[in-house]
């Protein structure tokens, strides 16, 4: 990769909030690097992307993988120009407590969480040295209330946002703004295993939230809004 545009980094950028978020941040000039699991997935993101002038890279990469950053460092040729990195993987299994394997635990903490820290550790150093840069954590509201169900998911998910607050305080003196959003139940591809009865039509829609997100991201001079949290009108389901 040979540009000069400012990199935008996006995990989880293959559907939902990080495919939307990944194609308005292209068209206010950014260098998108488009992170997920699905490589047809992202081929398809890259070439709506490029459909409309927009610049980006793909990397197939599993977040969960405690060695994966070593592997995306050497995709990115120019980590200088990174000014914002969005951490949107996530994945989520509801079931009762005594019915959560051990491997449905780890998955949901290692790439919800663990998958955070090891991009934020990535990016931070460049960030430092620049003395600008956006972290941006898309978390949930299952981050600041419990619901029954969706133990580990709500574990990691309240552990993201304590991971954001220390980091934010811990940023404050380099000029980077960390900012959480935390929305309410979203139509994507994460209900579609899920055995949750929410009608799907009556949930935020991608669109529309990372519409919020990419103004937040872009607001400008030293103004942050530090935690957003989204719902429908009706309130959580």
């Amino acid at each position: 990769m040979n540009n000069l545009n400012p990199i935008a980094i996006v995990t989880g950028a293959s559907t939902g909030i990080g495919e939307q978020i990944s194609i308005k941040l292209s068209k206010k000039n950014f260098h998108i690097v488009l992170i997920s699991r699905s490589k047809e997935r992202l081929e398809k993101v890259k070439d709506k992307i490029e459909l409309f002038g927009g610049q980006c890279q793909i990397i197939v990469a599993d977040l969960s993988k405690s060695d994966i950053t070593s592997y995306i460092k050497k995709q990115i040729k120019t980590p200088d120009n990174i000014e914002i990195l969005v951490n949107n993987a996530g994945i989520g299994f509801f079931d009762k407590l005594e019915d959560i394997s051990i491997d449905d635990w780890n998955q949901q903490i290692n790439t919800n969480l663990r998958g955070s820290f090891l991009m934020t550790q990535f990016v931070s150093p460049f960030m430092i040295k620049n003395k600008t840069g956006k972290i941006l954590f898309v978390n949930s509201v299952a981050g600041l209330s419990p619901y029954p169900f969706a133990s580990a998911y709500v574990a990691s998910k309240y552990a993201l946002r304590g991971f954001a607050s220390s980091l934010r305080e811990e940023f404050r003196e380099h000029n980077i703004k960390v900012i959480s959003v935390h929305p309410g139940a979203v139509d994507t591809p994460l209900w579609d295993k899920s055995k949750a009865d929410f009608l799907r039509e009556e949930m935020l829609s991608s669109e529309d939230v990372s519409d919020m997100i990419t103004k937040a991201i872009m607001a400008p001079n030293n103004i942050v809004c530090e935690e957003i949290i989204l719902r429908r009108t009706a309130g959580d389901f």
